[in-house]
């Protein structure tokens, strides 16, 4: 079992309905989630985590998430980071994916994609790379 600092998901979303389901869902499979509207509110907290999974919503403004992945690096942070976007097309799902994002996911979320996708990331910044790599496999990661 993991430590519940190493299964943290920070989750942030600027839709307040899609950022509450989301919340609710994964917390609903035993993960602890903090929720943030946006980068700011989410980089206002002081430190950097090191550990657990950051969840990025963005609908089209993905260079916002990229630049906060940027940044987050620049600290120090380590954690799988996957994003979920709206109206994204190949050319966005590359810059994520290039940017060192763990997972690309379309709008609407599948919820069966989201929780593997976390699950992998989890177990792979882990240690646990052989259940990573089946789960992530396995996940619907549209693009």
């Amino acid at each position: 079992m993991l430590a519940p600092n190493d299964q943290q998901i920070f989750l942030i979303d600027g839709d307040d309905v899609v950022r509450d389901s989301l919340k609710v869902l994964l917390e609903s499979h035993g993960m602890p989630v903090r929720d943030f509207r946006n980068a700011a509110e989410f980089m206002s907290e002081g430190s950097v985590p090191r550990a657990g999974c950051l969840v990025l919503g963005y609908n089209r403004a993905i260079a916002d998430g990229l630049e906060l992945v940027a940044t987050l690096w620049r600290r120090g942070a380590t954690m799988p980071v996957i994003f979920i976007v709206g109206g994204g097309d190949a050319t966005t799902r590359a810059a994520a994916l290039a940017a060192g994002a763990f997972a690309y996911i379309e709008r609407p979320v599948e919820e069966t994609a989201l929780l593997r996708a976390v699950t992998a990331a989890l177990a792979r910044k882990n240690g646990r790379t052989a259940s990573a790599d089946q789960a992530i496999a396995t996940a619907s990661l549209r693009g």
